[in-house]
């Protein structure tokens, strides 16, 4: 596919994944979906699922548990409450397919995001030298961060690495459920020499003072994290955000571990609040 074909249609499936945000519970249809990403119903269903590598269906359905856990980390809601915002007929079959997602219960759930705010030694304090990563930036809402990973991996299978040997880093800026103002690094660190850089951008991640959390558990759960992390650990902690972007540091690979053992360093910049 040419470049510039590419990118149309990478943009106007994420005028679709946008559509799916706005309104998640809304009766959406491949053919109304197909008709706000300006392609015929006949083929946008295996092009979306060509592109996104999951079925429209599979999107609703995470977008849906995605900002249910944003609603359980940030409130005190009932699991039945958003249960039914969420579009779920009963706490039951929410239950089960947020656990599916996140391999937690909603109320286990609840419980791990109120224990970040009450035990501010689970976050650790550390200085971290400037590093160069080699990637893509991504196009497009937060919830297709994974097709831009993808994308990268196959690029650099392409130059002969192994994708899981690999240590992979996001960096990011802005608040991806604004999406306006939003931007995403998908990184590696490349081995000393490597020739793997053609079709890369570099991007030079800063060094300083980091505020960290280890998150034990699937990916789904990193968004929601990070808000209990500015919203009720950092007021406490005595530091404030610093003007530099927020890291993940991918410590694992879901092929090679349980997805309970899946383990992501939160870094958050920080400085002393004297600072400010």
């Amino acid at each position: 596919m040419k470049t510039v074909t590419e990118q149309s249609y990478r943009r106007r499936i994420a005028r679709v994944i946008e559509a799916i945000m706005v309104d998640p519970s809304a009766p959406h249809s491949v053919e109304s979906l197909a008709a706000v990403a300006h392609f015929s119903p006949f083929h946008f269903h295996r092009l979306y699922r060509a592109m996104t590598g999951e079925s429209v269906a599979a999107t609703i359905r995470r977008v849906r548990l995605a900002q249910a856990a944003y609603q359980l980390a940030a409130s005190p809601a009932s699991v039945t409450e958003t249960a039914l915002e969420a579009g779920y007929d009963s706490s039951q079959s929410f239950a089960r397919a947020f656990r599916s997602l996140t391999g937690l219960s909603p109320t286990a759930f609840q419980q791990q995001q109120q224990a970040i705010a009450a035990n501010l030694q689970s976050v650790t304090i550390e200085d971290r030298p400037p590093a160069a990563l080699f990637g893509l930036h991504h196009e497009g809402p937060a919830q297709t961060i994974p097709h831009t990973f993808r994308r990268l991996a196959q690029k650099l299978s392409e130059s002969g690495l192994a994708w899981t040997d690999l240590v992979r880093v996001g960096v990011g800026s802005g608040d991806p459920e604004q999406g306006e103002g939003f931007r995403y690094f998908a990184g590696v660190v490349l081995p000393d020499h490597s020739n793997a850089t053609e079709g890369l951008e570099r991007y030079d991640v800063p060094g300083g003072r980091y505020a960290s959390y280890r998150l034990m558990g699937p990916y789904a759960l990193i968004s929601s994290t990070f808000q209990t992390l500015f919203g009720s650990w950092l007021p406490q902690s005595g530091f404030e955000p610093d003007d530099r972007p927020v890291i993940e540091l991918y410590l694992n690979h879901p092929a090679k571990v349980m997805e309970h053992e899946i383990a992501t360093d939160l870094l958050i910049p920080i400085r002393g609040a004297d600072s400010a």
